[in-house]
This record gives structure tokens, C-alpha cells and sequence, in this order.
């Protein structure tokens, strides 16, 4: 219990080295099994609405690697708060949440990158988190109750596409401090791109990492596909942000 008259920890937001990097890669994927595995327990005894609820923390959690990773290549004070910023906004960590469907109707990498960028909804599953726990009142006097609102189906649908995020967002050798230490001299001046220079510089860090060593051939691993299908979105978050802009979300990071 937390002494009294002492505030909740202050979140740290400055640099970080490939090994405090690393780390918090690994904590982020394991925490996200965690959550996930809870969320099925949850499933299974008929509590839906706290099932779904946690499955969004989980796919949320499955989306700080990326944004750790564009934490590591920041250069300026102002690149620092802006990647921070990222990392504690619900709506850009839940973003990605749609990839399972899209993968389906793409014929490759470059296309499917291109349909989520066209079809992302950086609203649709945080509201569904809040509509899970909370009741709520809307439209004309119109109550809400998370027990009524989120049936076993959507439950069951969405943990199933978190499932498919996790086992593609498993931890892998380019999660480690030489993996990291790799990314951040490769993708130096990455910062915020265009999501097809952002996939070309990940691509030939796929080819840096095997003659490292790190990988077994020159391509990306099944298991850490959405790993990095995640790190081209937060690297072009300019493209992002006026996606935002049309849906009237301020670009900024929830708190």
C-alpha cells in the first residue's frame, strides 16, 4: 500500500538505450500474452464485456514495441516528447488492431501496408474498450450497460484477431540490445517518414540483421511480422496525423 500523501510515479520520458529499450520490449509482449491469457480465462466463464475489455489492453500493450523502437531513433528533445506522446495515446496504440482482416485481401507487403493506411479507424476500438467497462449514456437519454452492449460473439471475435497480432508479435533476436543497437544506427533520420520509405529502411534492416547474424535468412520472421508491420505505421505518423485530422482527433497523447 502506497504511503499517504505521496503521488502516483512520475513517468519517465527521456532517452533511451538499446538496452533499456530491450527491456521494455520484452516486458511489453510479455505483459500482452498476460492480458490476453487472462482475457480467455475471463471468455470462458461467461464475463464478455471484461474479457473484451482486456483483450484491447492487450493489443495496446503488443503496439509499444514499435513505438519503443521509434523512442531509440528520436534525435531532438522534440522528437523525444512526440514518441512519448505516442506511447501513452490509447487511440495510436489501438490502431493496428484491424491488420488480420486486411492481410487477407492483400497480395503483398507494399499492399497491405497501403490498405491500412486507407482503412485504419483510430477510434472504433477504444470506444469499444470504454463501452466494456463503463455505462454510459448517449444519444437520447439512451443507457448503456457493457453487459448488454458486448455479446459473446464480438468478444470472441476480437480476441481471436488479438490472438493472431500475438503470435505474430512474438519476442525475436531483434529485440535484443545488439538487435536494438543494430535498429538505431540503421534507422537514424527515420524518425517520421512516409510509411513506403519507412517500409524500404525496415526491409534492408531485415537483410542488416541476418548478416549480423540475428536472423536466419533476409526476410521477417512470421513470428515478428506485426512487430514491424506496427513500427511502419508509428514510423510515418506524419501520414497518421492527418488521418487524424479527418476524424477530428487532436494529435495529441492521452492521459
Amino acid at each position: 500500500m502506497q504511503a499517504q500523501g505521496k503521488s502516483k510515479p512520475t513517468p519517465y520520458r527521456g532517452t533511451l538505450t538499446p538496452k533499456s529499450a530491450s527491456e521494455g520490449i520484452h516486458i511489453a509482449k510479455t505483459n500482452a500474452t498476460r492480458l490476453l491469457d487472462d482475457a480467455e480465462t475471463l471468455f470462458k466463464n461467461g464475463r464478455y464485456p471484461s474479457a473484451c475489455a482486456l483483450t484491447v489492453l492487450a493489443i495496446e500493450e503488443l503496439s509499444k514495441p514499435a513505438i519503443i523502437r521509434k523512442i531509440v531513433i528520436a534525435e531532438s528533445p522534440q522528437e523525444i516528447a512526440r514518441a512519448w506522446k505516442l506511447f501513452s495515446s490509447h487511440l495510436d496504440k489501438g490502431a493496428p488492431w484491424i491488420l488480420p482482416q486486411l492481410i487477407k485481401g492483400t497480395a503483398t507487403y507494399e499492399d497491405f501496408v497501403e490498405e491500412f493506411m486507407r482503412n485504419r479507424n483510430p477510434i472504433l476500438l477504444d470506444s469499444l474498450k470504454q463501452i466494456s467497462i463503463y455505462c454510459g449514456c448517449y444519444g437520447k437519454s439512451h443507457w448503456s450497460s457493457p453487459s448488454e452492449v458486448i455479446e459473446k460473439d464480438q468478444a470472441e471475435l476480437l480476441i481471436a484477431t488479438a490472438r493472431i497480432l500475438n503470435l505474430s508479435g512474438q519476442p525475436s533476436p531483434l529485440d535484443s540490445e545488439e538487435g536494438i543497437r543494430l535498429w538505431k544506427s540503421h534507422m537514424k533520420g527515420c524518425f517520421s517518414v512516409g510509411y513506403v520509405t519507412a517500409n524500404n529502411k525496415i526491409v534492408e534492416f531485415f537483410a542488416k540483421a541476418a548478416d549480423h547474424g540475428l536472423l536466419p535468412e533476409n526476410r521477417i520472421p512470421e513470428s515478428a511480422a506485426f512487430d514491424f508491420m506496427t513500427t511502419v505505421l508509428v514510423l510515418s505518423d506524419g501520414e497518421v496525423e492527418e488521418q487524424k485530422r479527418m476524424f477530428g482527433i487532436p494529435f495529441t497523447g492521452d492521459t
